[in-house]
């Protein structure tokens, strides 16, 4: 089970991966890759709340807690053999993204829809794509992850590291936004017809998880037509008022 956070602890999270240099060697290696900024951070600040340290009895290796058993070459290549080693910070950035990488294109392999993959990748991050395929197949690619929620888990990190780097408050969210505050948006929208039209949420079938998808934003629009506010299918502000109502 993830270990519980609030904005402000990952904002003294990124705080020291800025003052070590650390956030510097994550933007490089995501950059190489082609993968979403800050996603790096999510995954430090969910393996070790952001820490340089040898964790999960002597395995875990290193900011990203790179694990001894599977991938033994690297770290003795990058002098962290040793039962106290940890690569250096940049070249465990690059891999670990490149591990990312791969999950996706073996997601993408596999048949996982678009919108999945990246939590796919997550989940095969912590349990090995195997575990996350046969995870997925079965309803959830978390499923054989530790505490059965790392790549939700993530992503929801991951929205909050996206905002603070911004530098800003975060984001409305429209089709294509994922996370946890997506997550919290599909709950609160089903309280809400639960509430004031029982029934009626069901009939656009949105499904689980931190995707933004079709069937969400119409629930969205209808939402805002029956509340009187700009119909355009993005969560703002006033539409989230709306739902507190």
């Amino acid at each position: 089970m993830a270990r519980t956070y609030t904005r402000e602890s990952l904002g003294r999270e990124l705080a020291r991966a800025q003052a070590r240099g650390w956030e510097a060697c994550c933007v490089e290696a995501e950059r190489r890759v082609d993968l979403p900024r800050a996603l790096l951070l999510a995954i430090a600040s969910r393996e070790t709340d952001m820490d340089d340290v040898v964790g999960d009895g002597g395995h875990g290796r290193g900011l990203f807690q790179i694990d001894d058993r599977s991938h033994r070459t690297f770290l003795l290549e990058h002098g962290a053999g040793g039962t106290d080693g940890k690569p250096p910070v940049r070249d465990a950035a690059r891999y670990a993204a490149q591990l990312v990488r791969d999950n996706l294109e073996f997601a993408r392999r596999k048949g996982v829809s678009e919108p999945e993959r990246l939590k796919f990748a997550l989940s095969a991050y912590n349990a090995g794509p195997g575990n996350a395929h046969a995870g997925w197949q079965a309803g959830d690619s978390d499923a054989r992850t530790t505490g059965a929620d790392y790549g939700r888990d993530v992503l929801r990190r991951h929205e909050h590291f996206r905002a603070l780097v911004n530098g800003g408050p975060t984001s409305a969210l429209e089709r294509g936004s994922r996370g946890g505050r997506v997550e919290e948006l599909k709950g609160k929208l089903a309280d809400w017809y639960g509430r004031n039209a029982p029934g009626e949420f069901e009939r656009f079938g949105v499904k689980p998880g931190p995707v933004f998808g079709a069937a969400l934003e119409q629930a969205v629009l209808d939402f805002q037509r029956r509340k009187g506010l700009k119909v355009d299918g993005v969560v703002g502000p006033k539409t989230l008022a709306a739902l507190e109502r």
